[in-house]
């Protein structure tokens, strides 16, 4: 289930420790991070679902909350406006300091997975971010469709999510994958 707070509260989180970044950076580094935790934990941290685009997978609802757009957040407006602020067209910073007393809807593994992202890949440019998710499975299967611009995007499975590269930092064991694989369907052996 997406959790809307969680996602406002994530990507608060990045920019009270980042500062400025643009929205293809945000979307990128919280598809990293439920990477991260999916792989470690067995679930995402923000529930989002996931597509391949063209400039590699985004949440489609952080996407939305990154668009800024009342009618959209709704209820959710007034809380999106008090932790973040869109700068301008494509910019975004932290309102407030977004501290773990702040962060309530986030869990400490969740803030676990946040800071390992950050650590490796909160320096990169939106550029350097865009080419590394193109490795990952999950989006390189539909590369060529995107190449011949036969598609705008297509639907990734959150199971499919469940794939490192060599030197993540979150990068386990095949054996951990499997345990991670049954803790987000439900089946055990």
């Amino acid at each position: 289930m997406v959790e809307t707070a969680k996602i406002i509260q994530a990507v608060c989180y990045i920019l009270d420790r980042i500062g400025r970044a643009n929205k293809l950076k945000l979307v990128k580094l919280l598809y990293l991070a439920d990477k991260c935790h999916l792989v470690r934990y067995g679930r995402t941290i923000t529930g989002d679902e996931y597509w391949a685009m063209d400039y590699g997978p985004v949440g489609s609802t952080a996407k939305d909350i990154l668009g800024f757009d009342e009618a959209f957040l709704s209820q959710e407006f007034e809380y999106a406006s008090a932790m973040l602020r869109k700068v301008d067209q494509h910019d975004f910073e932290a309102v407030a300091a977004c501290d773990i007393e702040t962060l309530d809807a986030l869990s400490e593994t969740d803030i676990e997975a946040l800071q390992m992202i950050l650590k490796k890949f909160g320096r990169m440019t939106s550029s350097d971010l865009i080419s590394y998710t193109h490795r990952y499975p999950e989006w390189a299967q539909y590369k060529k469709l995107f190449t011949i611009k036969q598609i705008k995007r297509e639907k990734i499975d959150t199971g499919e999510l469940l794939s490192t590269l060599p030197g993540d930092p979150f990068e386990v064991s095949l054996d951990h994958i499997e345990e991670s694989k049954r803790i987000l369907t439900g089946i055990s052996e």
